[in-house]
């Protein structure tokens, strides 16, 4: 694809580039935003916010060949931004977000592995945006070093270390967890099905 062709045509604000942009990273941006919200509709409208604000601000891509990377920036940066200010809104109006219940007919190693699903994600949500990026592109999304340090516009060394910090902060996070359980009662075996 030649996308320094596709970004001179959508500079010339070419509406049918929008739609054949969006064709091809879709996707992609739907998965990055995903990651965040966590939320189908929210992650829908991040995405289109994402590809308005990439039409309009076209101009300031520097390389072409890396249109997919700077989508996924605007999108996580924008899936942030909702957040915030739902966050906001939540605080303002004395609600707490309930999450769903999990249903009673699920066999208990669905349960467990949901549970334990459930724990990470908790862990992740915990961590600094700057270390949910990096987990986000290199284990929901496959990304190299190299791919995330371009994305992220950060040194590759940095990469790593974040990816360092960030495992290591998760692993803290889910053996807490998991003495907590074990205080209150609940061995780990039984938790963990084995």
């Amino acid at each position: 694809m030649a996308f320094e062709f596709l970004k001179r045509k959508l500079v010339a604000r070419d509406p049918q580039t929008l739609e054949e942009l969006f064709n091809l990273f879709n996707e992609s941006v739907y998965k990055s935003a995903y990651y965040i919200t966590r939320d189908r509709m929210l992650a829908e409208d991040v995405v289109q916010d994402t590809f308005l604000k990439a039409y309009d601000k076209i101009d300031q891509l520097k390389d072409a060949s890396r249109v997919e990377f700077w989508l996924i920036r605007i999108a996580m940066n924008k899936a942030r931004d909702l957040l915030r200010r739902r966050q906001r809104q939540v605080t303002t109006s004395g609600n707490d977000y309930l999450s769903p219940d999990t249903p009673d007919d699920l066999p208990e190693a669905q349960l467990l592995a949901r549970e334990e699903h459930l724990l990470i994600n908790a862990a992740i949500d915990r961590l600094k945006p700057e270390y949910q990026d990096v987990i986000f592109l290199k284990y929901y999304r496959d990304f190299t070093t190299k791919a995330i340090a371009e994305t992220l516009q950060i040194h590759e060394g940095t990469v790593k270390t974040r990816l360092r910090k960030a495992r290591a902060l998760i692993e803290s996070a889910l053996r807490e967890a998991m003495d907590t359980r074990e205080e209150e009662g609940e061995p780990r075996a039984q938790r963990m099905g084995r």
